[in-house]
């Protein structure tokens, strides 16, 4: 079935207790004194045993708790899709439905599985996600909570579904229903003690706030394929880059950049104009370290080139550049900074525009966030570019 907008995805991990679907579905649905959400579908992550715990009790068209739901408040099951197909089997590394989480393989196939496909749930902008952690395996709610830091979005939201006592460990309870009943309550050997009313139940949705680090992926490990573990330690090797502690170590003899642990190395060309833009950020040129083509200087050129001659003990100035191995594309380049002809700078600009394309590329490659890369901006009427990092971390050695 269509339904016009966005569309709302229930997401449980479920294990014996099946209850817990029709539980969270009453409080997103049906609370008298919460916000009520449309519910599109159901999707439940379980074992075998769960699965059939599932269609057993809520599944079956005439005895399930699913469609009683549906017959007790007026809603036409075919509306909220729930059916076999949207029960995800965990399952072992060579693909046997799991019975059970028992072993540290199992569990690392749960956490690969579950973050998988919340990764893809996510993918869509449409799609408002509530994700709920109330039932399975603690490790499956831990790790759907973990997928929804990594994946989750703005609209996105993670839960968990509080019940009375008395009703929540009731066999026969799995959802307040319209019209109050009678349940039994049996002791050990499986008398009747006395009768509980459903009036007197209690469903709360107890909203867990988390924080969302979608942003600190990069893109690569957005579109799948990577087990549970990379994304962690891709995911926490970002955050450590956001962090500002983080030096921008410029290598002038091996024409290395560096960050944390993150590291590459630039053909001389894209190593000059990065060293350039590094040099004007240390020394304050421009407004806030961003220059504009007219702004840079032969004295510019001149002082990195003798950075970068000098870490190889000899200095020599750009007038030298053509007796120094690979640096003879610079000659060219100082005349036209020399002249300063207006077809000069027209050519400089563009040279620094398809240089500056290509050092981004690499330097993106190895997960680099935007402060290390060479920026450009609009400002005063002219074209300018440079880098955010704070001057005191740029490190030229």
């Amino acid at each position: 079935m269509k339904h016009q907008g966005r569309k709302h995805v229930l997401l449980c991990v479920a294990g014996m207790t099946p209850q817990i679907v029709t539980e969270t579905l009453w409080a997103l649905t049906q609370d008298p004194d919460a916000r009520r959400e449309r519910i599109d579908e159901i999707r439940v992550i379980t074992t075998l045993a769960g699965r059939d715990r599932i269609k057993k009790e809520l599944l079956d068209p005439q005895h399930g708790q699913f469609y009683a739901f549906c017959r007790d408040y007026n809603l036409d099951p075919a509306r909220i899709r729930f059916d076999e197909s949207m029960i995800t089997l965990l399952r072992s590394e060579d693909e046997r439905t799991l019975e059970d989480i028992r072993t540290p393989e199992d569990n690392t196939q749960a956490a690969n599985q579950i973050v998988g496909i919340v990764r893809k749930l996510t993918e869509d902008p449409q799609t408002r996600l509530h994700a709920s952690v109330a039932g399975g395996r603690k490790t499956m709610s831990v790790y759907l909570a973990v997928a929804m830091h990594l994946f989750g979005r703005t609209q996105d939201t993670l839960s968990h579904v509080l019940v009375s006592e008395e009703f929540e460990s009731h066999p026969d309870f799995y959802y307040i229903p319209p019209r109050p009943r009678f349940l039994t309550i049996k002791d050990r050997s499986g008398a009747a003690t006395r009768k509980i009313s459903t009036k007197d139940a209690r469903i709360h949705l107890a909203e867990i706030p988390f924080i969302r680090l979608r942003g600190v992926l990069t893109e690569g490990f957005l579109d799948g394929g990577h087990p549970y573990s990379a994304l962690v330690v891709q995911a926490q090797e970002n955050l450590d880059l956001l962090e500002s502690g983080n030096d921008l170590q410029i290598n002038l003899r091996k024409c290395v950049v560096r960050v944390a642990g993150r590291m590459t190395k630039l053909p001389r060309g894209e190593f000059f104009f990065y060293a350039l833009f590094a040099h004007l950020r240390r020394t304050g040129r421009g407004i806030d370290g961003m220059v504009s083509v007219e702004e840079i200087n032969h004295s510019d050129m001149d002082a990195v080139f003798r950075l970068i001659t000098r870490a190889q003990e000899v200095e020599l100035g750009i007038e030298e550049c053509s007796s120094f191995p690979g640096y003879g594309f610079l000659e060219k380049i100082a005349e036209r900074f020399i002249n300063r002809h207006p077809n000069d700078i027209s050519d400089l600009r563009d040279i620094l525009q398809y240089t500056r394309s290509k050092i981004n590329r690499k330097l993106e490659n190895i997960g680099l966030p935007p402060r290390y890369l060479i920026d450009s901006t609009r400002e005063r009427g002219a074209l300018r570019y440079g880098l955010k990092v704070s001057p005191e971390r740029i490190k030229l050695a």
